[in-house]
């Protein structure tokens, strides 16, 4: 399971652009809450990485228990007057696969933040944060072998 930590030693000195844990490695839970912390702009600094946990998932009992579910971390950028939606959303692409790349690092060398997650394949959309922030949500799947014993 991705924590704030952890994104926090992968992130912050590592990746171009990310220098403060505090205003840009940030958590909320659900889209409402991300767009509020992206509109309280004093609090955040660009670029910054939103990590959502989980909010849903699927539990298979055929070949299993397997608790399968998603994480998400949002990479976000802000525009100012004269500067390109459109470059925007390439630039902070750019920088979600690297941040993706860096994940991809850290799961072979075995980080445990990172164990159970299907690295084969990661969806990733185009997100809208208020008046001035734009990036992409990166959408992580987990796969963990769960016991439903009772007792």
């Amino acid at each position: 399971m991705l924590t704030r930590e952890y994104l926090n030693s992968a992130l912050v000195g590592v990746i171009a652009g990310f220098t403060d844990a505090d205003t840009q490695i940030l958590e909320a839970d659900g889209l409402d809450a991300i767009l509020e912390l992206l509109k309280s702009l004093r609090s955040v600094t660009f670029p910054a990485a939103i990590l959502e946990s989980r909010s849903s998932g699927a539990i298979q009992l055929v070949e299993g228990p397997l608790d399968t579910y998603t994480e998400s971390i949002w990479i976000m950028g802000q525009f100012g007057r004269d500067e390109s939606e459109a470059d925007l959303y390439r630039s902070t692409f750019t920088l979600a696969k690297a941040v993706l790349a860096k994940l991809l690092d850290d799961a072979k060398k075995g980080a445990s933040a990172l164990e159970g997650w299907d690295w084969q394949r990661t969806t990733y959309m185009k997100r809208y944060g208020g008046q001035n922030a734009r990036g992409w949500e990166l959408v992580l799947t987990f796969r963990d072998n769960i016991s439903l014993l009772m007792g």
